[in-house]
């Protein structure tokens, strides 16, 4: 059975060999063994903290099926609590002459510091021999279960970076044509460092907006364009009332996305209900089934039956959720 819990400190082994097949391209993953482990002691600190309150905090998250590890996701709180994070912001200005009698409008692309904290997805992946068969959607979704059972945890607005476009060789024309001439590092050196802090970007990017008919077609082209691996997750959160708010990544000018944490549907929709594990029923619903406890955060899909406040479940099901009769849990009952 597939379930989504957060990390242990026993996780090491395992993550280490999924972190390999992550390849170079991954850079918000931890790239060895150490880096690893300070994120699963971060992570842990972060679910055992008493205060209920975002404060640069992640929750780690893997997917097991039938005990193996074969994905990990994060959520990341408080960013840009300390120092404003950096994106471009796509916006308009217009343009006009007396002299010669015409109006116009222009797109710009222009520096813009996020001030306020908010929390973000990311740091998802799945052995490319696993996918499929929904886990990417149960791993990625898992996530915002954590959210609907801890809101106060999370700050009220979730951001998430989407990545950028790039050809089949990996080649990034945004950074190859015009981010990397404002740095002297390579584009995975600069997006490693980036990838919670990157107020350092503010320090040799111009200030000015860049009018986008002066930057090359190809530039152009895949500005603000999403990775073609990354159009399953934009479409999964675009469900979810993630929608695209004119950000874009300064490295890769990929898509950002945004949300009102209050206003995501399994968030709005998740409901505490009462467990009653069965040896052998039949199964009317399918959904996501959360023990939502922080000790023991454990998010299956599978069936069950909903009678008023309380579900039926399997033994298989409860197991997987290491919890009994009696136990509450949540659940989405519009099968989200």
């Amino acid at each position: 059975m597939q379930v989504v819990r957060l990390v242990k400190t026993s996780d090491i082994k395992q993550l280490t060999q999924l972190i390999d097949k992550a390849g170079h391209g991954m850079t918000t993953m931890p790239k060895n063994k150490k880096e690893l482990q300070e994120r699963i002691n971060w992570s842990i600190s972060s679910a055992s903290k008493k205060r209920a309150n975002p404060n640069k905090d992640t929750y780690l998250f893997v997917l097991e099926n039938n005990k193996k590890i074969i994905g990990i996701s994060a959520i990341y709180t408080s960013i840009s609590k300390d120092k404003p994070s950096v994106f471009f912001k796509i916006g308009k200005i217009k343009l006009s002459s007396k002299t010669y009698n015409f109006k116009k409008e222009a797109e710009i692309l222009k520096l813009h510091l996020i001030h306020k904290p908010y929390s973000e997805l990311g740091t998802i992946f799945i052995d490319p021999s696993s996918r499929g068969r929904g886990r990417g959607s149960l791993l990625s979704f898992a996530r915002l279960q954590l959210i609907a059972s801890h809101q106060s945890r999370f700050d009220k607005k979730i951001l998430v970076e989407i990545r950028g476009w790039k050809d089949k060789n990996g080649k990034s024309y945004f950074w190859e044509s015009f981010s990397k001439a404002f740095f002297n590092l390579d584009f995975f050196s600069i997006d490693r460092l980036s990838y919670i802090d990157n107020h350092f970007i503010t320090e040799s990017v111009p200030k000015f907006p860049f009018m986008v008919e002066l930057l090359s077609r190809r530039v152009q082209k895949v500005l603000g364009k999403p990775h073609p691996n990354a159009m399953p997750a934009l479409s999964m959160l675009s469900k979810q009332g993630f929608k695209t708010n004119g950000l874009v990544d300064v490295l890769d000018g990929g898509p950002c996305m945004e949300v009102k944490a209050k206003s995501i549907p399994i968030v709005k929709s998740s409901k505490k209900v009462k467990v009653e594990v069965k040896r052998s029923v039949n199964f009317s619903c399918y959904g996501f089934i959360v023990n939502f406890s922080l000790e023991n955060f454990r998010v299956v899909r599978e069936n069950y039956n909903l009678i008023g406040n309380t579900i039926e479940i399997s033994q298989k099901t409860a197991k997987a959720l290491e919890i009994s009769s009696g136990d509450m849990v949540r659940i989405n009952p519009d099968n989200i």
